[in-house]
C-alpha cells in the first residue's frame, strides 16, 4: 500500500486496507496511550448505548475494568446514565455536576457530555468527567474561612473594647474603631505601624508586645493616654500570645479597656461567651448530623427527601410514626432522629411490642412495685418508660400491641406520667415517643383492632419509608457497602460480576434491605473463587418469565388501538397509585404533564360511558 495514501487515510473509514495497515495500528495505539494518560475519565458510546471507549481514568473512577465496560451497555457500567439522553436529544450538556456515594465515601464529579455527529447524524455520545471532590471541599473550606473571617471582623468592630492584632515583630495587622475612640488616633495612622513607633510617638509608654514575647504569656499593663473620649483615658491594656500547633507565638492580641466602664464590659463579655458557645454547639450538631447521615446509604431522591424531613423533625419533640415494610430500615431512621435531636445524650430504648408475651409486656413497659405479683422482684422494677427518661422510647411493631395496653399507653402519652403495676403513685416521665409498624394501622382502626384515639396520638408526624423496589438507585451502592463490610469481617476479597447486579436490579426484594444484606453475605461466604457470578445467584431472584423487568409481553391478539389504550390505562393507573401527582407521573413516563391530564380525562370518560351502557 502507498505510504502517503495510508498516512492520509489512516483515521478515516475509506482505507481499503485499514485492517492490515501498520500506520493505523500505530496511530490507534498512540491514541489509546494518550487517552489513558489523561487525568479525566472518558467514556464514549454508540447510538445503541454500547460502550466503545473507556480510558484508564474512567476505570479508576467507575471501578470497572475495560474488559467489563467496553462492549457492554452503559447502564451495566455506570450510574447515572446521562449519556443516553445526549443520543436522544442531540444536545450537549456542559459542566453537569453529580454526586456518587461509594462505600468509602462520597465523591463529586463534573462532566461535559457531547453528541458524536457524523454526516449530520448523531452516531454516539462522549462524556469527559473529572473528580472535583477535593475542589468542592476546598471551596467549602474557603467559604467557611471567609465567613469566619467576616464574622471575626464584625465581632472585633462591634466590641466596645479596643483591639489590636500584631505579628511577632510588633507590626499592627488589624485594629478596630474602638481603638480610635479610646486613644484619639485614627486607624489609618496605626495600621501597618510597629508598636515601637507608637511608643516613640508618645501614644503608649511601653510596648506590651515586647513584654508578651519576653514572658511568653499574657501581660497586663495600665496606660494613660490623651486624645480619647475623656481626653485622659485610663486604659487596661492586656496583650495575649497566640501560638501555632508547635507552641510558638505567631500573633499577639492586645485588648484595650476603659476602666471606667468595666461593669458594662463584663456584660458584653458574657454575651460574647454565650455567642461563642452557641456557635460551638451549632457546629458540633452540624458535624454530628453529617457523620450520622453518612451512615445511611441513600442515592434515590425519595430516600433523600425522607432523610431531610427526618432531620428537620428531629429538632422538635413531636411524636413520630415510622411506616414501611419489614426490613426497610425503620429502626435505623429512628436512631438517626434520636441522634440528631436535643435528646441525643439521653437513652434510646427500643421495645418490640410483638416479641414480648402479653402477660409480661405491661410490667416491662411501665414497671412494677415490690410484691406486685408472684415472682416479682422484692425491690420492684423500673419500666422502659422510666428507663427512657430524658431520651427516646422506640415502640417497634406497635400494631402488635395488645388492646388491653393500648388504653394505658394512650394515657401515658397524654399525661406524661406512668403508674407501675401494683402501684398507685404516678411517676412523671420526660420521654419522646417514636413508633413503627409494617401493618396498615388505618385499616386496623377501621376494623376496630387498633384504637383510633391512640392512632391519632401516634400519627403526629408520619414517615413513610419506601420499599427497596421503589428506590432501586440504592441497590448497587448498598451491595458495595455490604460487600466491603462482610469482606472485612470474614477476611475475604471477592467481587460481583456485572450480570449479578442486573439480577439484583430486576428482583423485587420483598425483604428489602435486610434481605439484600443477607443475600450479599450468603453469596460472599458460599461462592468459590474470587468472583460471584450469575450462576451462583439463587433461582428465586431471577424473573420467572425470563423477561427483564418492565418488558411488555403479548399473550393474545386484539385490535391495536384497544391494546394501546389498555397499555396506557395500566401504566397511568399504576403510576398514579405510586406517585399520586400528574407532574411526577409525567416525569417518570417522559411525557408532558398536559398529556397525562388529557389521557386520564379520556380514561375516565371511557369508564363513565361503560357504566352508562
Amino acid at each position: 500500500m502507498n505510504g502517503k495514501y495510508c498516512e492520509v487515510q489512516a483515521i478515516g473509514s475509506d482505507c481499503p486496507e485499514m485492517g492490515n495497515c501498520p500506520h493505523v495500528d500505530r496511530m490507534r495505539r498512540q491514541l489509546e496511550t494518550i487517552l489513558d494518560a489523561a487525568h479525566n475519565g472518558i467514556i464514549a458510546i454508540d447510538r445503541q448505548g454500547t460502550v466503545t471507549l473507556f480510558n484508564e481514568a474512567a476505570v479508576k473512577i467507575v471501578r470497572r475494568s475495560k474488559k467489563d465496560a467496553i462492549g457492554k451497555h452503559l447502564s451495566e457500567v455506570i450510574i447515572p446514565t446521562g449519556l443516553l439522553d445526549i443520543i436522544r436529544t442531540g444536545e450537549s450538556q456542559l459542566a453537569y455536576k453529580f454526586t456518587v456515594r461509594y462505600s468509602t465515601g462520597t465523591r463529586v464529579y463534573v462532566t461535559n457530555r457531547n453528541p458524536i455527529v457524523e454526516n449530520g447524524e448523531v452516531v454516539g455520545a462522549i462524556g469527559v468527567f473529572q473528580d472535583i471532590s477535593e475542589l468542592e471541599h476546598i471551596s467549602e473550606e474557603l467559604q467557611s474561612v471567609k465567613g469566619l473571617n467576616q464574622e471575626l471582623q464584625a465581632i472585633i468592630e462591634s466590641s466596645y473594647d479596643g483591639f489590636i492584632v500584631t505579628d511577632t515583630e510588633g507590626r499592627i495587622l488589624r485594629v478596630n474603631r474602638a481603638h480610635q475612640r479610646l486613644t484619639g488616633v485614627p486607624a489609618s495612622e496605626v495600621q501597618g505601624c510597629a508598636m515601637q513607633d507608637l511608643v516613640a510617638k508618645g501614644i503608649y509608654s511601653q510596648s506590651v508586645v515586647d513584654a508578651v514575647l519576653k514572658q511568653g504569656k499574657a501581660v497586663t499593663v495600665v496606660e494613660q493616654v490623651r486624645g480619647g473620649v475623656t481626653n485622659r483615658n485610663l486604659l487596661l491594656v492586656t496583650g495575649s500570645p497566640v501560638t501555632d500547633s508547635e507552641g510558638r507565638v505567631h500573633r499577639v492580641v492586645i485588648n484595650l479597656r476603659d476602666l471606667t466602664e468595666l461593669n458594662g464590659l463584663k456584660q458584653e463579655l458574657e454575651k460574647t461567651r454565650e455567642l461563642s458557645e452557641r456557635y460551638l454547639s451549632e457546629l458540633s450538631e452540624l458535624r454530628g448530623r453529617l457523620v450520622d447521615q453518612g451512615q445511611i446509604l441513600c442515592h434515590s431522591p425519595r430516600m433523600q427527601e425522607l432523610l431531610h424531613l427526618a432531620i428537620r423533625v428531629a429538632q422538635v419533640d413531636s411524636t413520630i410514626l415510622i411506616l414501611g415494610e419489614s426490613g426497610v430500615g425503620k429502626e435505623v431512621v429512628a436512631r438517626l432522629i434520636h441522634n440528631q435531636s436535643k435528646r441525643c445524650q439521653g437513652p434510646f430504648i427500643k421495645v418490640n411490642c410483638g416479641a414480648i408475651p402479653e402477660n409480661l409486656l405491661e410490667s416491662e413497659l411501665f414497671g412494677y412495685e415490690p410484691g406486685a405479683f408472684t415472682g416479682a422482684n422484692r425491690e420492684g422494677k423500673l419500666g422502659l418508660f422510666e428507663m427512657a427518661n430524658n431520651g427516646t422510647l422506640f415502640l417497634d411493631e406497635i400494631g402488635d400491641l395488645p388492646s388491653s395496653l393500648q388504653v394505658k399507653l394512650l394515657q401515658v402519652i397524654q399525661d406524661r406520667e406512668v403508674i407501675r403495676v401494683g402501684g398507685h403513685r404516678p411517676r412523671p416521665v420526660n420521654v419522646r415517643i417514636m413508633a413503627a409498624t409494617h401493618q396498615d394501622l388505618d385499616k386496623m382502626v377501621r376494623q376496630g383492632t387498633f384504637r383510633e384515639d391512640l392512632y391519632f396520638r401516634l400519627n403526629v408526624v408520619p414517615l413513610h419509608i419506601p420499599p427497596l423496589r421503589h428506590r432501586r438507585e440504592d441497590i448497587i451502592p448498598m451491595v458495595y457497602h455490604f460487600k466491603d463490610k462482610f469482606c472485612e469481617i470474614y477476611q475475604i476479597k471477592k467481587e460481583f460480576a456485572p450480570e449479578v447486579f442486573q439480577i439484583f436490579l430486576g428482583y423485587n426484594w420483598p425483604g428489602n434491605v435486610r434481605e439484600l444484606e443477607n443475600i450479599v453475605e450468603r453469596l460472599l461466604v458460599t461462592t468459590p473463587g474470587p468472583e460471584v457470578k450469575a450462576e451462583h445467584v439463587p433461582d428465586y431472584l431471577r424473573p420467572s418469565s425470563g423477561q427483564p423487568q418492565g418488558t411488555v409481553t403479548v399473550k393474545g391478539l386484539m385490535p391495536l388501538r384497544e391494546a394501546v389504550l389498555e397499555l396506557e390505562r395500566q401504566l397511568l393507573t399504576a403510576a398514579m397509585a405510586e406517585y399520586g401527582s400528574t407532574y411526577k407521573v409525567a416525569e417518570v413516563l417522559q411525557v408532558d404533564q398536559s398529556t397525562v391530564v388529557r389521557k386520564l380525562r379520556r380514561l375516565k370518560e371511557n369508564y363513565d360511558n361503560a357504566i352508562m351502557r
